[in-house]
């Protein structure tokens, strides 16, 4: 039996580290550090994990193209918007449609 498929997000874990721990200020702010980026630990969904956009697959968390930043979310976008765009344009009244009394 195969192996289940792993989400392809790649998760950042940022961790606050103290600059300089000798000098403890109470009011002094954490540094955040990024660590290198993991493999999120989910499993992919089989039907609705695969981004149309990307061909990558993802889990239930990640199978958003918002939710894992897609490469290929702004072209969905101008597509959307052109599609819509041209579907107002069509219904557009003039004079000609409007009914005379």
């Amino acid at each position: 039996m195969p192996a289940k498929k792993r989400c392809q997000f790649r998760v950042v874990y940022n961790i606050p580290t103290l600059n300089n721990p000798d000098n403890a200020d109470p009011n002094a702010k954490p540094e955040m550090t990024a660590n290198p980026p993991t493999q999120c630990p989910s499993a992919a969904l089989r039907l609705a994990g695969d981004c149309p956009h990307c061909q990558r697959v993802f889990c239930s968390t990640h199978r958003t193209p918002e939710a894992h930043n897609c490469t290929g979310m702004q072209a969905c976008r101008d597509a959307a918007f052109q599609a819509n765009k041209e579907k107002l344009e069509r219904e557009k009244t003039v004079n000609s449609k409007i009914a005379q009394t």
